[in-house]
């Protein structure tokens, strides 16, 4: 089964909690993301994936939450928690992706895959009750 390293980025605690999301490259809205590597911690990949997809500098907040998203075929996807210190003006896929910071509702409804959605929202109840 593969296994997908993504970036749940987040600014602010409690109602000022925002999550970004970022198109993919068919338009659809999805968190920063990418393939589990060799030479590289799954932590470094979620940092690396969140600069090259949405320019986040920011540093992981926590361990990995694990949920299975089903995209056509079963996944399983790692997020790790990512505070936004900054947001970059230019990124090396700004060209090809748009970036939000959205509430959790507003995500939800924009993430077209039932399953992710599920996940960003689960996750986002947990940061939620958490003060980071």
């Amino acid at each position: 089964m593969n296994t997908v390293i993504a970036a749940y980025c987040y600014k602010g605690e409690g109602k000022k909690h925002k999550i970004l999301l970022i198109t993919s490259t068919t338009g659809r809205w999805i968190v920063p993301k990418g393939q589990k590597e060799k030479d590289r911690k799954n932590r470094e990949v979620a940092l690396l994936e969140a600069w090259e997809e949405a320019g986040v500098v920011g540093e992981i907040t926590g361990g990995s939450k694990e949920f299975y998203i089903n995209r056509g075929f079963l996944t399983l996807w790692k997020f790790y928690p990512i505070k936004i210190i900054e947001l970059a003006d230019r990124w090396p896929e700004k060209k090809i992706r748009d970036r939000r910071l959205v509430s959790a509702e507003e995500a939800e409804l924009m993430i077209d895959n039932i399953d992710l959605s599920n996940a960003v929202s689960k996750l986002a109840k947990k940061m939620l009750k958490k003060v980071i």
